[in-house]
């Protein structure tokens, strides 16, 4: 049984590796990084690693160095089971309370070496592979190929133990750096497997900081806006919405997928709801 990621999708999510410091997860206080709904944090604050601030000292910055995706890194998910939807709740200003939602599978995101992921030689520029499972399933390992560089970073394609092989014509650009609220960018590329090809373009919005909270604790976030437009050959086009929240030092916390064609910016109804429970 196949509990995977949607396909157009995996790229953007399995990147954003966050580390809870030397040992077991990590499960940040509520209080210990927090962000007042609609304040910055003002520059007197403490560092990153417990109010949220940037890497580079910019709390209004998000650059490549607050996004961690060496070998070594894991994130755990809670969200719902892969093929069903589930209701969400969110506003596109925060604060965001996500601590309670789906919980019926627990997704594994880890961060290897490039070599550990099946086919690597069919993706040459890429410098690690992120391999998913999931709790009901973690015999079927799904690896994205990825880089990061000081200006973005970028996914190569996936593959699986079961011999599944998806290239991308050009590298997709899931993040670019610096990048703060209002920043926006057009990605385009097409992905091919068995001779099969898919067009996609994801237009991208950087469109909100503020509080947000997961079981795995409250954190300064970045709320990024992805529409993702999906033409296989031959058929009709599907346009999906992703909202993705990132933590500067941690990557991925939260991540509400809306079913496909889903004409408001805002709804009710998702395919996919992950929330980070745990990091390391």
């Amino acid at each position: 049984m196949r509990l995977l990621v949607p396909p157009f999708l995996i790229a953007a999510l399995l990147a954003g590796f966050g580390c809870g410091g030397s040992g077991g997860y990590g499960s940040a206080p509520e209080d210990e990084l927090s962000l007042e709904a609609g304040a910055g944090i003002s520059a007197t604050e403490q560092g990153a690693e417990t109010t949220g601030e940037a890497a580079d000292g910019n709390v209004d910055t998000f650059t490549a160095a607050d996004l961690p995706i060496e070998a070594g890194h894991e994130l755990q998910f809670s969200s719902n089971r892969p093929g069903t939807t589930t209701q969400v709740s969110f506003n596109l200003e925060g604060p965001w309370k996500f601590s309670s939602g789906p919980d019926q599978e627990t997704l594994t995101v880890s961060m290897m070496p490039k070599e550990s992921g099946f086919s690597s030689d069919e993706f040459p520029d890429a410098q690690v592979a992120a391999g998913s499972s999931w709790s009901t399933s973690t015999d079927l390992i799904e690896y994205s190929f990825q880089s990061k560089d000081d200006n973005s970073w970028m996914a190569y394609g996936r593959s699986d133990e079961d011999g599944r092989i998806v290239t991308y014509t050009r590298a997709s650009r899931a993040m670019v750096f610096p990048m703060t609220v209002g920043d926006s960018w057009v990605d385009g590329y097409t992905e091919v497997e068995n001779g099969r090809s898919t067009d996609i373009i994801a237009e991208n919005a950087v469109i909100a900081r503020n509080r947000l909270t997961v079981p795995a604790g409250s954190f300064d976030a970045y709320l990024l806006q992805t529409k993702v437009k999906a033409k296989p050959r031959g058929k009709p086009e599907t346009t999906t919405l992703d909202y993705s929240w990132f933590v500067p030092g941690v990557g991925r916390a939260a991540e509400i997928i809306s079913v496909p064609d889903e004409n408001g910016e805002l709804f009710s109804t998702a395919s996919a709801f992950y929330r980070l429970k745990s990091y390391r």
